[in-house]
């Protein structure tokens, strides 16, 4: 294993304890040792399953990153799916009736304890009514769509830890149902702008593991060619424009979009994601504001996290409750529990029918909890562990699966192909992507417009 790039600078990294000594087991995933950077103190985790042989880094000492700092004797873990068949789901598409696992009716902002005094409780998690007719297959496909999105994000957390991959990243799991529930109300031609947390939403928007990976691996057979990389990931043929990694950059260009497709006569809508830290940025009242002032088919995403980088939503807000907003440019807001994606889905689904009737904008307050840091470099220490524990406990892929189970009849076995088969996906198309072509030195100047 080799010392992750955690620093922000080209400083060393101080390896201060070893949570593992050598001859003991570990586990894929485990913390193994703690490092100090020039940023924080945070845990590593194990890259391998197996006995830890060697340690050649000691504790209390400086690294740097790409050094070998241990060494692994691998355990053979097997397949675990041999008796999974890999084919796809083909269950007949019969009716069933389903209402949303839960949806948002206030969100309360608790007072109390050190730990709880700024911390948002959160959604309910009970079904109201009314009850909805959804497809089995199509909830099928929006756990499957999830679920692709955790694993290749746990994958390439993985490939980030093992030195594998170039650049930092910044991870999505936990908010699969924002992308997920958005993204699959749209239809084909609609657009969406993302962020520099976008790996979800491409997924989302039908960008395949393949490209993505090879964008992130610098090969020229990336979505972008191998010049956006992980934080500005996107396919103008799939209606994606590359994430921005400017906080709140993708307003004012959604709003120009949607303004365009006002002007053009096309029933086509722009979707704008965007983090609760851009709710501070002039460019969300720009943008808003122009798109209100006239009337533009576009939908405002707020992933409401809780966390703009480090800091608390109630620290920077006094009003915390973002879709009120709303009100203040003359149209519609609402909150929704976006870990829930059929609640995100169905609020999606009308704030497309409102914009595509000439009825202006919708500001969409999905809220959520992201389960990393802001990047892999930050060990997320401002989370209390009451409030990681409650939001862990709504996770959306477990709540998605578990209310199928009870609702739907969709069994464990079933549930477990469709990881199995997301799985083969992704162990392909890293495969493929570590031996994707990398740009020339004549590629500098290709796709330069200014």
């Amino acid at each position: 294993m080799k010392m992750p790039d955690l620093a922000t600078t080209d400083s060393d990294i101080r390896l201060l304890r070893w949570f593992s000594q050598p001859g003991q087991a570990v586990q894929r995933g485990q913390p193994l040792f703690e490092v100090e950077t020039d940023k924080a103190i945070s845990q590593v985790e194990s890259i391998a399953t197996g006995i830890l042989k060697e340690v050649r880094a000691p504790a209390d000492s400086l690294v740097s990153a790409g050094q070998v700092i241990a060494v692994f004797e691998l355990q053979s873990q097997g397949s675990g799916t041999s008796a999974i068949d890999p084919a796809p789901i083909t269950a007949s598409p019969v009716k069933v009736i389903a209402s949303a696992p839960s949806a948002v009716a206030q969100k309360i902002l608790g007072r109390g304890s050190e730990l709880a005094r700024d911390k948002i409780q959160g959604p309910a998690l009970q079904p109201l009514a009314p009850a909805i007719t959804y497809e089995r297959s199509f909830l099928l496909s929006l756990y499957e769509r999830m679920v692709l999105i955790r694993e290749f994000e746990e994958r390439v957390k993985f490939l980030f830890l093992e030195g594998t991959m170039p650049g930092t990243i910044h991870q999505c799991q936990g908010q699969e149902a924002t992308a997920v529930g958005v993204c699959f109300a749209l239809q084909p031609d609609d657009w969406i702008t993302s962020t520099f947390r976008g790996h979800g939403h491409a997924l989302a928007k039908g960008l395949t593991p393949q490209e993505l990976l090879d964008e992130l691996f610098g090969a020229i057979t990336g979505c972008c060619k191998g010049k956006g990389g992980s934080m500005h990931v996107g396919n103008m043929d799939k209606g994606m424009v590359p994430g921005i990694a400017i906080v709140g950059g993708g307003i004012p260009l959604a709003a120009g979009m949607a303004l365009a497709f006002k002007m053009q006569k096309s029933p086509r809508i722009a979707a704008c994601f965007f983090g609760d830290g851009a709710v501070a940025e002039g460019a969300f009242h720009e943008g808003v504001n122009m798109a209100a002032l006239w009337n533009l088919p576009v939908i405002f995403v707020c992933e409401n996290n809780l966390y703009g980088a480090s800091t608390h939503i109630s620290k920077v807000m006094r009003n915390t409750r973002v879709s009120d907003r709303a009100a203040a440019y003359g149209f519609r807001g609402e909150t929704v529990d976006g870990n829930d994606v059929l609640a995100v889905y169905e609020a999606t689904r009308q704030a497309a029918v409102d914009c595509r009737a000439g009825n202006g904008p919708v500001l969409l307050e999905l809220l959520t909890y992201r389960r990393t840091g802001h990047s892999r470099r930050d060990p997320c220490h401002y989370q209390p562990t009451d409030e990681r524990e409650l939001w862990f406990s709504r996770d959306p892929l477990d709540r998605f699966a578990d209310w199928m189970s009870q609702n739907v009849a969709v069994s464990s076995s079933l549930l477990a192909q469709v990881k199995a088969r997301v799985e083969a996906q992704i162990n392909e198309a890293v495969r493929k992507a570590k031996e994707a072509p990398l740009p020339t030195l004549n590629d500098l100047n290709t796709d330069v417009f200014a």
